[in-house]
C-alpha cells in the first residue's frame, strides 16, 4: 500500500514586473487570491497516491486572430481546491509482474501532461472519473509532490521538477521548489508554456481584445519577444540555450501561420517549403525545429530546420503524404513522426518505417523512439520502444482501449496516457 499526500501548506509569492506600477485594486485582487486559496488548501483533503486519453500535443493550424490566452476549465487560483504540496513518504511501486506503473488513484483517474528528458513528469489526477483534478510532479525517484493551486493547469516542466502553466483567468503559474508564484502582468491576461532548466520561462500574453505576445521571464523580469505589427505569438518550447520557438499569426485578422525561432531576442522566421504557412513541433537542445510546412498545391510535409536552412523529409523519398507529421528529434539529426499512418524515423537522411502502422511521437538523446503501433482488425494501440531496429510492445493495463505515448526519457522510460472504458490512466512503463 501506497503512502498518502500530506498538506503542508505551501507558500503563495505574486511576481510583478520590476519598476512596474501595480494599481492598488489590482494588487488587492491578487492578495485576496492568494489568502482565499491558501485557506482553501489547508481545509483541503489529502488525495491517496496512485496505486500502482490524451490528445496528441500537434498545434492547432489555425489559432484564432486575436485570440486571448485560452485556459479552459481552469478555476481561478481563488476556487482552487487543490491538496498542498508535499512529498509522498515512499516511491511509488506499482503492480509487481505487470511491466508498467499506473498513477491513477484507486477509483479515480489521471493523465500524464509532459515527461522531461531527465524523467520527470507532470501530470494530473483526481479521486473519482469527472472528478477535481490536482496536479502532480513525479521525480525519477519515484517521489510524487502535489502541486496545489496548479493544479489541473500545469503546461510543462523541467529537469529539476519545477512547473509553469496558468489559470482561467489568465495568471501565470510558476512552481519552483515548494513554492507557487503568481506571475502578474497588470492589464494583460498571461499564460507560461514552458521553462528550461535555468529557470528561464517562457510564456504569453494579451491586452484585452488583442492576440498574445510571446514573453521570457526570469529572477522577476519580463522580457517580450518582438512581432511585426498585426502579428500575435504563441510559445511552445524554451531550450537550454535559451531559445525560444513560438506560432506566430495574426492579432486581429487572420494571416498565415509561421514558425519564429528567437536568439537573444532577435526572431528568426523558418520560411516554408513553398507554401504559406509553417506550424512547429518541437524545438532541440541545439537549436534545430521540426514541424510541418505547407507545400505548393495544398497539404503539407514534416520538414526539419536547422542552421538557417529548412529541409524536406520527404524529398526524395517518392512518398508524397500531405498529411504526414513530425513530432520530435535528437541532436544527432534523427526525427520521428509519422508517414502514410505508420510511425517513422529519418536518421542519415533516410526514412525507415518502425511498424506497418501507428505513430511515432518522442526520441530521446540515445536515439530510442516511442510511440504507438496499431493491430488487428479493429487497429487497437499498443505504446512500444524502439531501440536499434528493435521494436518492444509494451503492456497496457487489461482492458485498454486506447493510448498515446507522451515521451520518453534519457534511460528509456516511457511515459503515456492510456484509456480503459471511458476512464484515463497515466502510465509509466520504466526502461528495460
Amino acid at each position: 500500500m501506497l503512502s498518502r499526500i500530506g498538506r503542508a501548506r505551501p507558500q503563495v509569492r505574486t511576481a510583478r514586473p520590476a519598476a512596474t506600477p501595480v494599481a492598488l485594486s489590482a494588487l488587492a485582487a491578487v492578495m485576496t487570491a492568494a489568502a482565499v486559496t491558501a485557506a482553501a488548501l489547508t481545509a483541503a483533503p489529502a488525495i491517496a497516491a496512485p496505486h500502482g486519453g490524451s490528445p496528441s500535443p500537434w498545434p492547432s493550424a489555425s489559432p484564432s486572430p486575436g485570440a486571448s490566452p485560452s485556459h479552459p476549465g481552469s478555476p481561478s487560483p481563488s476556487a482552487s481546491g487543490s491538496p498542498s504540496p508535499s512529498t509522498s513518504g515512499s516511491p511509488s511501486t506499482g503492480a509487481p509482474g505487470e511491466g508498467f506503473l499506473d498513477l491513477t488513484p484507486r477509483g479515480g483517474e489521471s493523465r500524464a501532461v509532459r515527461l522531461a528528458p531527465g524523467g520527470a513528469l507532470v501530470g494530473n489526477w483526481a479521486p473519482v472519473p469527472d472528478g477535481t483534478f490536482t496536479g502532480f510532479v513525479r521525480l525519477p525517484s519515484g517521489v510524487l509532490r502535489a502541486l496545489g493551486p496548479l493544479g489541473p493547469h500545469a503546461q510543462a516542466l523541467n529537469d529539476q521538477g519545477d512547473a509553469v502553466g496558468c489559470t482561467a483567468g489568465g495568471t501565470g503559474l510558476y512552481w519552483h521548489d515548494g513554492t507557487l508564484t503568481y506571475l502578474v502582468r497588470p492589464g494583460l491576461s498571461s499564460c507560461l508554456y514552458a521553462i528550461n532548466d535555468a529557470g528561464q520561462i517562457a510564456g504569453a500574453s494579451a491586452a484585452p481584445g488583442g492576440g498574445e505576445k510571446a514573453f521570457v521571464w526570469k529572477d522577476g523580469v519580463y522580457t517580450d519577444l518582438e512581432t511585426a505589427p498585426g502579428q500575435a505569438s504563441t510559445p511552445i518550447a524554451i531550450n537550454e540555450r535559451g531559445q525560444v520557438l513560438a506560432r506566430v499569426f495574426g492579432d486581429r485578422t487572420s494571416i498565415p501561420v509561421r514558425a519564429v525561432v528567437w536568439t537573444d531576442g532577435s526572431p528568426t522566421d523558418l520560411g516554408t517549403l513553398g507554401g504559406a504557412q509553417t506550424i512547429p513541433a518541437a524545438l532541440g537542445t541545439d537549436g534545430a525545429v521540426v514541424g510541418i510546412s505547407e507545400v505548393p498545391g495544398g497539404g503539407s510535409h514534416p520538414f526539419r530546420w536547422a542552421h538557417g536552412r529548412m529541409t524536406d523529409l520527404l524529398a526524395g523519398t517518392g512518398v508524397d503524404d500531405r498529411n504526414a507529421q513530425a513530432a520530435g528529434l535528437d541532436t544527432a539529426g534523427d526525427v520521428v513522426g509519422t508517414v502514410s499512418s505508420r510511425p517513422a524515423l529519418w536518421r542519415n537522411g533516410e526514412l525507415t518505417y518502425l511498424a506497418d502502422a501507428g505513430e511515432a511521437t518522442a526520441i530521446n538523446e540515445a536515439g530510442q523512439v516511442t510511440g504507438v503501433v496499431r493491430e488487428g482488425p479493429d487497429g487497437r494501440p499498443t505504446v512500444f520502444r524502439w531501440t536499434d531496429g528493435d521494436l518492444a510492445r509494451l503492456p497496457n493495463p487489461a482492458d485498454a482501449s486506447y493510448c498515446y505515448a507522451v515521451g520518453i526519457d534519457r534511460t528509456g522510460t516511457v511515459v503515456g496516457n492510456v484509456a480503459v472504458g471511458p476512464v484515463g490512466h497515466a502510465v509509466v512503463w520504466p526502461s528495460a
